[in-house]
Order: structure tokens, then sequence, then C-alpha cells
């Protein structure tokens, strides 16, 4: 768990993690240079469990994490943001998930906090709806996984230079073969917050301009298609500002073909939410 001047809801989150946490886990707090009470909080849980560990300067999101992933020595490593809530039994369904063969296993979610919110659907994923899924957006909030250590250290960890080290890191693990599922339940609520740097005007759309993530995104499709060709990633955007331009629906007519092709074959649930956040997250009104 990460945190930067957290105070407000850290208590909380090690609250609920500490409950769902099997007795022979470990959670290791990393206080990010906090100018408020976080790293008091953090060290005040009376836990055997819990490990506080403290930067002096600021690190980011990305190398506190891989900070984290440094210093963890168990099998499995799970994350947790220091703004959310775990729910009662997200532990046990996502070591049951890894243990049946996955390398890295997510979940649907609940979004709390302010601002307007549409409940996701408890609809889980394969592998194969799972990797394809990272096509259209990252599905998987850091909050949600739970995987074997070594999955994430062979794809390389977290980066700095990515915008989104989260997104980065899935599409590495899956381009580098790791094996991913979504469970249908939910297991965490996620914090939302006009604070936050992904609350940021402008911050989703530049995703797609950068070039870090572009390479990432281009491992997976060379995996998936055999092609490190995406003249279309930049046109998705990552936004819901659709319909398309003339010129958009050119881009993109290569990868919705491709994409259309490769779900097909998915049981049907899980084909026809992917279609349709494709059609959310790509404008394409035709799919």
């Amino acid at each position: 768990m990460p945190a930067r001047n957290a105070e407000r809801t850290i208590e909380e989150a090690l609250r609920t993690t500490l409950r769902a946490m099997p007795s022979d886990a470990e959670l290791i707090v990393l206080d990010d240079a906090s100018s408020d009470r976080t790293l008091e909080l953090a060290s005040s849980t009376g836990d055997s469990r819990v490990r506080v560990e403290s930067s002096p300067t600021q690190l980011g999101v990305a190398l506190a994490a891989e900070r984290l992933l440094e210093t963890a020595s168990g099998e499995y490593i799970a994350r947790m943001d220091s703004d959310d809530v775990c729910l009662r039994g997200r532990f046990r369904a996502e070591l049951a998930a890894v243990e049946r063969g996955t390398d890295l296993v997510f979940s649907t979610f609940q979004v709390i906090g302010a601002g307007p919110r549409r409940p996701v659907p408890p609809i889980g994923f394969g592998r194969e709806a799972a990797r394809l899924a990272l096509l259209i957006d990252c599905p998987y909030p850091h909050s949600t996984s739970l995987g074997r250590a070594s999955a994430l250290r062979a794809a390389g960890g977290y980066r700095a230079g990515a915008i989104a080290e989260d997104f980065d890191l899935w599409l590495r693990a899956a381009a580098n073969g790791a094996t991913m599922v979504r469970l249908a339940r939910p297991t965490v609520l996620i914090r939302k917050s006009a604070t936050q740097v992904t609350a940021a005007l402008g911050w989703r759309e530049s995703l797609a301009y950068d070039p870090v993530l572009e390479r990432s995104y281009q491992g997976l499709t060379d995996a998936v298609w055999g092609t490190r060709e995406t003249p279309w990633f930049r046109e998705l955007a990552f936004t819901r500002d659709g319909p398309l331009s003339p010129t958009g629906r050119a881009a993109l007519k290569p990868f919705i073909e491709r994409f259309l092709d490769s779900i097909a074959g998915l049981p049907p649930v899980q084909r026809l939410y992917l279609r349709r956040r494709a059609r959310q997250e790509l404008g394409w009104r035709s799919l």
C-alpha cells in the first residue's frame, strides 16, 4: 500500500485490508514523504502483520509501487490503495483463482466518493477475454489485483515513465504470456475524488500520446495479432467523446475488424460485454 497525504482515508483502508487478509500475510505500507499524519496513522495499527516504510523524498506512484514490489518477499503480491476500501472475502477469492493456475487475478469493483457513478456490471473474464479487454481500456484498478510476484517481475515491474503505471504493467505482463482472469464479484470499493490525478482535465486523453504506454500496447497487439503497426492507438484516445470522424473511422477500421474477430469465440456474456465496452470507448456506433 503506497500512501501520500492519506490521513483522511488510510485508517479505513488499513482496517478493511487487515480484516480480509490471511493471518500469514504481510501488509507493507510505504509512506511517500507525506506532510500530514499518514505515517503516524500507518504506524499505529497495533497489528504485527503491518510493516511501515518511509521515503524522505517523494517518489511518485510508480516508483513507490516498484519499491514495494522489490521489498515484498511473498510468493503472491496484492495491491491496495490508501484511499480505497477492501471488502470481506477479497483475498480468499483471489487466492483461490491464482492457485487454480492463473498468474494475475483482478475483480470487478464499485465506486464510492463524489461525482456521478455508474455501477460496474459483475461480469467476469476468462483468460482470453481478460487479455483482449486490455486492447480497449484498463478495466483492472490496482486495488483489485493479486498475482504471482514472479509474473510481475518477469514483465519488468513498474516503470516511472508511464502515465498509467498499472495499465503499462498489465499490458507488458499479458504480452509476456502471463495468464489473467477477472472475478465477477466486487472485492473493493474504489474511491473517486476531484483531486485525484486521474480526474484532471485531459489526463485520460494524454494516455494516447504516451510513448511508453504505446510501446507496451504494441507489444500486446504483437502477441495477439502479430503486428506492432497500431495507427489506431492515438485515435482510440481512451475517451468516450465519439462518434468518430470519417478519418477516425478509417484509422480504426483494421482494429475493429481484428477485435471483433478475436472476441467471436468468447462465451456470449463476455463477448457482448466487450462489444458494448468497445462501442463506449471507441465511439464506434456500428459495432
